[in-house]
């Protein structure tokens, strides 16, 4: 299977909206979990909405993705001529050690990668101050190849959230050979 290859400009905004919408049509709170930028669009969600419990996930922290896109460019300069193209996909697909740490399966899913939003990527740049009263568990892999551990635990510092690591865990947590591990501790604090 190949993933879509066609381009998106959704913003950060579009996204914390459509999960408003969501949100506010469900008869109970949900407890939500944003992966990646989806982190990132569960904590803006959280500024002026609330649910019963948030897992962010591999997620971009409160200080933004420069530092992380910053790493990227230093380590693999061949991802420089994508963002130039605001190509996010062509970066992931080149280096798709960002997203797995085992060869079989940075083999098996980037073709099955798609598309996403570089309007959303720039929107992940600036900082978030807001805190959350809502209970939160950051789960963040040790191998993770875009956020470090330092951020996941400055993400949970921020939010006062338990924080968990998992142990040779890359950014694609759910998609490991040893999901289970995440899956498990999700399961657990639920």
């Amino acid at each position: 299977m190949q993933g879509s290859t066609k381009r998106i400009s959704y913003s950060l905004n579009d996204y914390v909206q459509a999960l408003y919408q969501v949100v506010s049509n469900l008869e109970a709170p949900p407890i939500i979990i944003g992966h990646s930028m989806g982190g990132m669009i569960v904590q803006q969600f959280l500024k002026t909405a609330s649910c019963k419990k948030a897992v962010l996930m591999s997620s971009v922290p409160p200080a933004g993705v420069l530092m992380a896109s910053l790493r990227v460019l230093t380590k693999f300069t061949g991802a420089i001529p994508y963002l130039f193209q605001m190509n996010l996909l062509g970066v992931f697909q080149k280096y798709p050690q960002l997203m797995f740490n085992d060869p079989a399966l940075c083999a098996k899913y980037a073709p099955r990668m798609c598309a996403e939003s570089f309007y959303a990527y720039l929107g992940l740049m600036p900082p978030i101050s807001h805190k959350s009263s809502i209970p939160i568990l950051v789960v963040g892999g040790s191998k993770d190849g875009l956020i470090t551990v330092r951020e996941f635990e400055s993400t949970a510092k921020h939010y006062q959230a338990r924080l968990e690591i998992i142990e040779g865990g890359s950014h694609d947590l759910m998609l490991d050979n040893d999901f289970e591990k995440s899956a498990n501790v999700i399961e657990e604090w639920i």
